[in-house]
């Protein structure tokens, strides 16, 4: 599957997201198999930025990202895939950073019963959580910044395989 963009959008910053836009859009408020369907049409790149979307763009304020990533570790269970994917990019920093929030999630859930009890309220009562919640998010967004430039790279390299580039009329 290729994303049309235009010939000027080549040098965007935004490159890879557009390159993977059409897929994410195209399966909003499906199922999940719906979802899976689009995925495993992509190559294993497309894949790797497919997932690093559909979790970064749920990454919008720290109560966003504390709550859609203990979905993505406990309910999706697609936080191997993310992982992967940022492993095919050779991001080592974001694999640490990741690695390091299913830690947060995983210890602030040990005592709790059930794993579905995670909500974006948990940072308001718990003060230790919120403050390490805060330095990851940080942490996150640097990283992240950092993956999208790699990534964009990657999109330029191997255009012929992901994208169809429209010429100007």
């Amino acid at each position: 599957m290729k994303a049309e963009i235009r010939k000027e959008d080549l040098n965007s910053q935004k490159l890879s997201w557009l390159c993977i836009e059409p897929m994410l859009l195209s399966v909003r408020g499906q199922s999940m198999e719906a979802k899976k369907e689009v995925y495993l049409r992509l190559i294993e790149g497309q894949q790797a930025l497919y997932l690093f979307y559909s979790y970064h763009n749920h990454t919008k304020s720290l109560a966003e990202f504390y709550w859609f990533s203990a979905y993505n570790i406990i309910d999706l269970r697609s936080w191997s895939g993310i992982r992967k994917g940022m492993q095919f990019f050779d991001l080592n920093e974001m694999v640490d950073v990741l690695d390091d929030i299913e830690a947060l999630i995983t210890d602030a859930k040990k005592s709790e019963e059930t794993w579905h009890e995670v909500s974006p309220t948990d940072l308001e009562h718990n003060p230790h959580l919120l403050q390490q919640t805060e330095l990851l998010y940080a942490a996150y967004q640097q990283a992240s910044q950092q993956a999208i430039m790699t990534m964009n790279e990657w999109v330029r390299q191997h255009q012929d395989l992901v994208l169809e580039v429209k010429e100007e009329d």
